[in-house]
């Protein structure tokens, strides 16, 4: 074979070796930059952390439009969206006293852009019903605290009653003629109603609804005459005359509902009902993710126009650490196990 020919090919192979090398060497290097990564504890997740977030995040309310957990949902998400200079998409997922919304949220990745509005409802639900398709306990993080509020009872301006009494006196003479709402079976709004009836001796008709807003508008319109609502939906139907306020919930009243008494004021100590809103993440986030999600949270609750527009609406700004929203709920979890069981309701 001429030389002048095998000598090209002897050069391109060497170049081509060369390259590989180089290429393998490479690689190695990454790969082993990789291991290290993954390797150092929390470097990981350290990572993620300083990069997020890189898209938009959603935060998935369990209950319909109206709600006070969607209230609030909005006005933290709409601060959310300017601190981590990504959009925070609220999307409600209504249904099975807020079971729909966080069956999803519990299954979606663990990686901070899903989060999700928890309340007392879901501490209850635990309990109340037999089998769920998630483990509040076990397959959420909290983040943080975000407010605490009471219910209002209101009945129809149509129905002769302006206090507690009256109603009271209008139930016992009718009993089972009364229809009040809720926002489905094992609701807040619900369990109220429910230790109303049994510390005055009433009979009411329940009706139950899959989101606050389709309940609220079967109140205003009278297809139910009686209903315990979160303040912040309630309140501006209060204020124009479309429905009657009775009572709050809370053992004070609210700066929001100042001229409303409190139904420990007028005597039924028992009945005083306050639910919560909380952040929370899918297990297994990573922690410096949650840490940055609590500390933009605890901005948010205390940011003055923030607690201006909640506490207009009769809701208490609540912020805290991690840790304290966790030890919170773990501690409602079973306070609410005690209360559903010493009153055998369940769900199926």
């Amino acid at each position: 074979m001429n030389t002048d020919v095998r000598k090209p090919w002897r050069a391109i192979t060497a170049v081509s070796r060369a390259c590989a090398i180089s290429v393998c060497s490479r690689a190695r290097v990454s790969v082993v930059g990789f291991a290290a990564v993954l390797a150092t504890p929390g470097a990981f997740g350290q990572t993620l952390a300083q990069d997020y977030p890189l898209r938009p995040v959603t935060l998935v309310v369990p209950y319909g439009p109206g709600g006070g957990a969607d209230v609030v949902g909005r006005i933290v998400g709409q601060w959310l969206s300017r601190s981590l200079q990504q959009q925070v998409i609220v999307d409600n997922r209504a249904g099975s006293a807020g079971n729909i919304g966080a069956a999803m949220a519990a299954r979606a990745a663990p990686d901070g852009y899903t989060l999700m509005i928890g309340t007392n409802t879901h501490a209850v639900n635990m309990s109340l019903y037999r089998k769920l398709p998630y483990d509040f306990a076990k397959d959420f993080a909290p983040v943080g605290m975000l407010s605490s509020f009471p219910y209002l009872l209101v009945v129809h301006p149509t129905l002769p009653v302006s206090d507690v009494k009256g109603l009271i006196a209008l139930a016992r003479k009718n009993p089972g003629d009364l229809f009040h709402s809720s926002t489905g079976n094992g609701s807040t709004p619900h369990l109220a109603a429910e230790v109303f009836k049994m510390a005055v001796g009433i009979k009411m008709v329940h009706v139950p609804y899959k989101a606050a807003g389709e309940a609220l508008t079967d109140l205003v319109s009278g297809r139910v005459q009686v209903g315990f609502a979160s303040i912040s939906s309630v309140l501006p139907m209060v204020r124009n005359q479309r429905l009657r306020a009775l009572a709050v919930t809370s053992a004070k009243r609210p700066q929001a509902a100042a001229d409303v008494p409190t139904l420990t004021e007028l005597g039924y100590k028992d009945v005083e009902v306050t639910t919560w809103n909380a952040l929370f993440v899918p297990a297994k986030t990573p922690a410096q993710i949650i840490g940055r999600l609590n500390a933009e949270t605890v901005k948010a609750v205390n940011d003055p126009e923030v607690r201006e527009r909640l506490i207009r609406l009769g809701v208490e700004p609540i912020s805290s650490t991690q840790q304290e929203v966790e030890t919170f709920v773990k501690e409602e979890v079973v306070r609410w196990g005690k209360v559903v069981k010493a009153s055998g309701a369940t769900i199926d």
